[in-house]
């Protein structure tokens, strides 16, 4: 008989409401990874919007019920199977269709597995996967900029939009970051300069001196990243250079991406769009994805990517972290799954 191992997950068996469908559960994995596998034991993962699409079940790529939540984490290789490529002790994540983070350990396939720089602080190993890569594709695949050029972008204070600060920062470009008003304003303006930033503005403040700030730079933005739509989109759009491009990754306001007829027509922008996952996994991209990987990993070491402020949160307390993620009003929450992850965060 097959010796297993028991490990608490977060599972959700029905599509639904994260708060009401996911349940904290015992189940059992097996104790010996088969050859070509691992066994992980899952340290820390983050609550992400996509994350909360799945369970509703409102993402493009659906897997049937019941699933372990997640979609990026970190973990340590704590047995590994004949003629796998890890060796214990290895962090790994997961990149496939497949991520089941939200549990104490799994057995996973070496084709699965992507081997993660163990000096990389456990907190920024567990994001590493969604926002740095969006970033990095979304500055080196769409538009050829040069040192000194301009990128304007919106959710400056996102996940990806910290992530484009620290890389437009490190490739030499300058960053105009717009981000919503709210009562600590000034505080968030510090810590987005603190990591890199050149210009900060709330909506409001860029609506009333977009112009003059304009004809105060060397040229106008090259590149417009838009992960809010409705008529914030419209206001990066809308200050490109002819034929400038905005590149959309999420839409945050949940409206229409809005984006005025002059400057499609007469300006002459081009509109694209992109989800790293499924970017990564088309075939023509593969050395390309395995680059951005390598590089995104060389600058966390580096210090040039780092972790975005998250709060630390138990499995057991997942119901009031998922609150807290849908109602959008506090910093990311981070599962902390195994006790030995604390003194590495």
């Amino acid at each position: 008989m097959q010796k297993t191992i028991q490990s608490h997950a977060l599972i959700y068996k029905k599509f639904g409401d994260p708060r009401e469908v996911l349940e904290l559960e015992t189940i059992q994995i097996p104790a010996e990874p088969s050859k070509g596998e691992c066994l992980v034991q899952w340290l820390a993962s983050p609550i992400n919007p996509l994350d909360i699409n799945r369970v509703q079940g409102n993402y493009a790529l659906k897997t049937k019920p019941p699933v372990i939540g997640g979609s990026e984490g970190v973990g340590k290789v704590i047995k590994a199977g004949s003629g796998s490529r890890f060796k214990v002790g290895d962090h790994v994540t997961i990149f496939s269709a497949e991520t089941p983070f939200w549990t104490e350990n799994g057995i996973v396939d070496d084709e699965d597995l992507v081997q993660l720089d163990n000096r990389i602080p456990l907190d920024l190993a567990a994001t590493l996967m969604i926002n740095p890569p969006t970033a990095w594709i979304m500055l080196q695949k769409y538009v050829k900029l040069e040192k000194g050029d301009y990128v304007i972008q919106n959710s400056a204070n996102s996940g990806v939009g910290r992530s484009v600060i620290e890389l437009c920062k490190a490739f030499g470009y300058k960053s105009i970051n717009i981000v919503r008003s709210r009562p600590n304003i000034e505080a968030l303006k510090t810590d987005l300069w603190r990591i890199g930033a050149d210009h900060v503005f709330t909506e409001e403040e860029f609506k009333q001196t977009s112009k003059e700030f304009l004809k105060s730079i060397k040229s106008r933005p090259k590149l417009a990243l838009n992960g809010v739509g409705g008529k914030s989109a419209l206001q990066i759009s809308s200050v490109l250079e002819r034929g400038g491009t905005c590149v959309t990754y999420g839409g945050m306001s949940k409206k229409a991406h809005e984006f005025t007829t002059s400057a499609l027509v007469f300006n002459d922008i081009q509109v694209r769009g992109v989800a790293v996952g499924m970017w990564a996994r088309r075939e023509e991209n593969l050395d390309e994805w395995n680059y951005c990987v390598e590089q995104v990993q060389k600058f966390a070491v580096e210090g040039k990517l780092t972790s975005i402020p998250m709060e630390k949160v138990s499995l057991a307390d997942h119901k009031k972290a998922i609150q807290k993620s849908m109602e959008g009003k506090s910093i990311k929450q981070l599962f902390i799954i195994n006790s030995s992850a604390t003194s590495r965060l």
